[in-house]
């Protein structure tokens, strides 16, 4: 689901990923007739490790 939402990654003003919007997240799973209470529980985990992912990736470059 993450890999068809780029829209919903929250870019900060220096480029970097600061996070997911995760509201606009829920109303896509909704749509698509995914679990919400479960992505609401899952969501926040794949948001931290996307941005723990991008903040290593940036700081090794």
């Amino acid at each position: 689901m993450l890999t068809g939402a780029i829209g919903a990654i929250r870019i900060g003003p220096r480029g970097g990923i600061t996070g997911l919007d995760l509201p606009a997240l829920l109303i896509q799973a909704q749509a698509l007739g995914y679990d919400q209470p479960l992505l609401v529980r899952l969501l926040p985990f794949a948001e931290r490790g996307m941005v723990a992912g991008a903040a290593k990736l940036q700081s090794d470059s």
